[in-house]
């Protein structure tokens, strides 16, 4: 969502809401990129734990907010600032959204950590890392990181292989790079 159109001035809470209702590109990026900067600071450590990218995190809020013509940005009535109500609207919206992750209904990607996680395996010694598999005592833990990491095939080859969703698979291999390494850091 970059947009080159940059901002001189500091806007209202009016002038915002009307522009990016608007659909007006530059206080659509004042407002995202720079009014909420610190909020996605404090959502990033405080909610994912510093385990989410803030460019993700924007787009999620940017789409959550214009869904349905921004219908939700659409019911801030300025009895505060724009920025508490839009802390409150994204905090309880991430805050659903990280607990979908960890109840398995997600079909989200593997968060930024279990991805420079899996990157990282290539520069581990493969003995090692077929070692620390063996160790481990989920068998299909040790499949999906096998049929995913070590063999490279697509998410949806591996989620039909295994008789599950691809959601579901995202979450069981999250949880397998988990259990992975513990054993590796052992």
């Amino acid at each position: 969502m970059k947009v080159n159109t940059k901002l001189d001035t500091d806007l209202s809470d009016r002038e915002i809401v009307e522009g990016v209702l608007r659909h007006d590109p530059a206080v659509i990026e004042y407002f995202f990129i720079m009014k909420c900067s610190k909020l996605f600071v404090y959502l990033i450590n405080s909610v994912f734990g510093g385990r989410v990218d803030k460019e993700e995190l924007i787009n999620e809020l940017f789409l959550y907010l214009a869904d349905s013509d921004w219908k939700k940005l659409r019911e801030f009535n300025f009895q505060s600032s724009l920025l508490t109500w839009i802390t409150v609207v994204a905090t309880r919206f991430f805050l659903k959204k990280r607990d979908k992750l960890i109840e398995n209904e997600s079909s989200e990607t593997l968060l930024k950590e279990d991805i420079e996680f899996t990157q990282s395996l290539i520069s581990v010694d493969t003995i090692t890392v077929r070692m620390a598999i063996d160790i481990m005592t989920n068998e299909r833990y040790k499949q999906v990181i096998q049929l995913l990491d070590l063999q490279d095939l697509s998410h949806e080859d591996v989620a039909k292989k295994l008789n599950v969703t691809v959601a579901n698979l995202y979450n069981i291999h999250r949880r397998a790079l988990a259990q992975l390494r513990c054993i590796l850091m052992k």
